[in-house]
């Protein structure tokens, strides 16, 4: 299965500060081609209304599918993923994907963001992914 943008991953794996996260966090797919995927960190605003103010912060509209509370992207991290069969496990709600314009308003946020600020990118391998999570394991052909 191809991933698409609007569907949603919970994955495991380290921040765009380094840090190693302990938990699988949900991330928006924006852009997907045959090799990489590219991803927007999504967040539940539950506690963290205060944060919607910050610029880097996007509120998503009409969240579900694929998100199941209310939540917002970060514009100022992408998340490069390499595209491989296996990541299909990872998809949130079953492979639903957002609403198009919202969809869309998140994308066009994100070029508007990107063009005058400065995104950090963090790009995930499939060893990578493997290590972390634990759907992926198992994924490839040992000997």
């Amino acid at each position: 299965m191809s991933l698409q943008p609007g569907q949603a991953l919970l994955i495991k794996g380290f921040f765009a500060n380094g840090s190693e996260c302990s938990y699988p966090r949900p991330f928006l797919i924006i852009e997907s081609s045959a090799s990489v995927i590219r991803c927007l960190n999504v967040s539940s605003i539950k506690g963290k209304a205060a944060k919607l103010s910050y610029p880097s912060n996007k509120n998503i509209s009409n969240y579900n599918p694929p998100f199941m509370y209310p939540s917002f992207v970060k514009l100022d991290e992408l998340y490069e993923i390499e595209q491989f069969p296996e990541l299909s496990r990872l998809l949130l709600c079953g492979g639903k994907t957002l609403d198009q314009r919202s969809l869309s308003t998140i994308i066009s946020d994100f070029n508007s963001y990107s063009s005058a600020n400065e995104v950090l990118t963090v790009s995930f391998s499939k060893q990578q992914l493997e290590q972390r999570n634990t759907l992926l394991k198992g994924s490839t052909y040992q000997t």
